[in-house]
């Protein structure tokens, strides 16, 4: 299951890849193996309308769930209605990151790999969130990132990916003008499997807790 970003560059960065101006202050996270369960960034237009940053809960779990927080909303099921994702879906964000990582291997001797864009560029993944300004960071108010099926040679690595947009794509994903219909339209037409490149990286990534440097560079 998907489940590790790094979040490395500063916010402004992510920013300028959006092509927007706007900065916010943020407090220091995780950067080099973010997991589900912590507060990553997140850029969005919830409340006001205005462009902004916040660090929000990734895992969402609804007070009648019983289980634990759901970090990944499939597309297949939101396309369909699901009622456990469509009260979110008004509630659009981005995760910038500078990429993902993903195990092949059996239980117990797992192999992690660092999946990012060629061009060097931040990923912009399509996320949902049930969080409003004014509501508590926690679980119940947290944000999930969409997968979808993995493609082309990256199949090999895992089954799946979040779906990333290109930086026009984000910003109509997050656009509060744009119907549900509308945006989940936009799920249709992500970066090409051919904009991305993989290699294997340090076994230690398999500890959450692992934050070097260098948990990015190829073995």
């Amino acid at each position: 299951m998907f489940g590790r970003i790094r979040q490395a560059r500063e916010v402004h960065e992510y920013g300028e890849t959006l092509r927007t101006n706007m900065r916010k202050i943020l407090n220091d996270g995780l950067k080099c193996n973010v997991s589900p369960g912590t507060r990553p960034i997140v850029f969005h237009r919830i409340g006001d309308g205005a462009e902004q940053f916040d660090r929000l809960f990734w895992g969402y779990k609804p007070s009648w769930y019983k289980r634990g927080p759901a970090s990944n909303a499939r597309l297949d099921t939101v396309l369909k209605g699901s009622p456990f994702w469509k009260p979110l879906l008004t509630r659009r964000n981005i995760v910038p990151a500078d990429g993902w990582y993903e195990w092949t291997g059996e239980k117990g001797d797992k192999q992690p790999w660092y999946i990012s864009p060629k061009d060097g560029a931040p990923v912009l993944m399509a996320g949902i969130t049930a969080w409003e300004p004014g509501k508590d960071v926690l679980a119940e108010t947290g944000f999930e990132i969409i997968t979808d099926d993995a493609a082309g040679g990256m199949v090999d690595i895992h089954d799946r990916r979040p779906i990333c947009l290109k930086p026009d794509d984000a910003l109509d994903w997050i656009n509060r003008e744009l119907s549900v219909k509308q945006a989940l339209e936009i799920l249709s037409i992500p970066r090409s499997e051919s904009a991305f490149q993989w290699w294997k990286v340090t076994r230690k990534m398999g500890n959450s807790r692992y934050q070097l440097p260098d948990s990015n560079e190829p073995i």
